[in-house]
């Protein structure tokens, strides 16, 4: 996507290529959760004050289609298996879940009070929502669409992070100051972890090992071992005023902070444990992600209306390792029948879980 495509088959997004923005397109009114379908090059962004979410063409930058939910959708996911998004409405105390080809609602989901985080764990097929007024998680079926389970968080359940290989969600609860970590299995709290107050969003980092907490209250990023021994903060990255989005890039080491109440990106290196250089966005930006395949950072921007393209590798930060460009991208689907017996086998049977294949021949 270079500045002639953005200007001519974008029309609305005007593009700043000097700060390393390649441009900011309107979405709606009061962008906050996006997430990235790399593989039919589609983003997706929660429109919290127009009750909306939004698909956008990222080649394009152009929108297309917009599909009406509860009120106030904060946070957006989406299960790629069943191609099916998921909005946390907080106003409605519902989950709405549309088909992410056609906007199409599929079920509106009771939860608790006042939903304003999810969380995704496609390998245990869970879907969960953090009720801030009721201090729970309410666990989905990804597939089924029906609750299976509350599990007792503290109060100010928002943002939750899963780390599937351990079999553990993370839930930030803001007004206590404080993580809770669950089985995703069993849906029972294993632990509380005492963080900075105000934490607004937590993302986990399974190759190194980490929990990333935002804590909007005093501008920092705790570094947490997901590791249930350490269970502890291991130490505190400032940032600027107010984070309240995040999103890494473990191929990269970086780690991506939205500081909302400076209108800017704090770009973390993982490795070293500190801030390497600050990204000026739009108004008030709320959460970012990544594709993969332009190397592009997308962040919205509340106060703006706006989704920022920022062109990483024009950033400065530690070099990436040169890997192939198949790597990462979702396997294609196919269906073969097996050795014993000959039942058939789907691929979306091993659908976003590590495997190994073994090719072999038969003579």
């Amino acid at each position: 996507m270079d500045q002639r495509d953005m200007t001519a088959r974008g029309p609305a997004c005007s593009v700043d290529l000097s700060h390393r923005v390649r441009g900011h397109c309107p979405v709606g009114k009061g962008p906050e959760a996006v997430v990235v379908d790399p593989e039919r090059r589609r983003a997706f962004v929660a429109c919290s004050r127009g009750n909306a979410v939004v698909a956008l063409d990222l080649d394009r930058a152009a929108p297309v289609w917009r599909a009406p939910v509860g009120r106030e959708p904060i946070p957006v996911v989406l299960d790629l298996p069943t191609r099916r998004l998921f909005s946390a409405d907080a106003r409605s105390d519902t989950v709405t879940v549309l088909d992410a080809g056609t906007g199409a609602r599929l079920a509106r989901i009771a939860v608790g009070s006042y939903p304003a985080g999810l969380g995704h764990d496609p390998a245990a097929r869970r879907v969960y929502a953090g009720n801030t007024a009721d201090g729970t998680v309410t666990a989905i079926d990804a597939d089924r669409l029906e609750v299976v389970g509350t599990v007792p968080a503290e109060l100010g359940a928002g943002s939750i992070a899963v780390d599937a290989g351990r079999g553990r969600g993370y839930c930030a609860n803001f007004m206590a100051g404080s993580v809770t970590v669950f089985d995703t299995v069993t849906l029972r709290p294993l632990r509380t972890v005492a963080v900075r107050e105000g934490p607004c969003k937590v993302v986990a980092d399974p190759a190194a090992g980490q929990l990333y907490v935002a804590s909007s209250l005093h501008g920092t990023i705790s570094r947490v071992p997901l590791d249930l021994d350490g269970g502890t903060v291991r130490d505190e990255i400032p940032v600027e005023r107010a984070p309240v989005g995040m999103c890494a890039d473990p191929a990269g080491g970086r780690l991506y902070v939205c500081n909302r109440g400076a209108g800017t990106v704090s770009v973390l290196d993982t490795a070293a444990g500190r801030e390497t250089h600050r990204i000026t966005v739009g108004n008030a930006p709320g959460d970012c992600a990544l594709d993969p395949v332009t190397d592009t950072l997308l962040v919205t921007n509340a106060g703006s209306g706006t989704l920022t393209f920022v062109h990483r590798p024009a950033l400065p930060g530690p070099v990436r390792p040169l890997v192939h460009p198949l790597v990462g991208r979702p396997l294609p689907g196919f269906a073969l029948p097996d050795l014993r017996g000959g039942r058939l086998r789907t691929s979306r049977e091993w659908a976003e879980k590590k495997y190994v294949i073994n090719f072999f021949a038969s003579w």
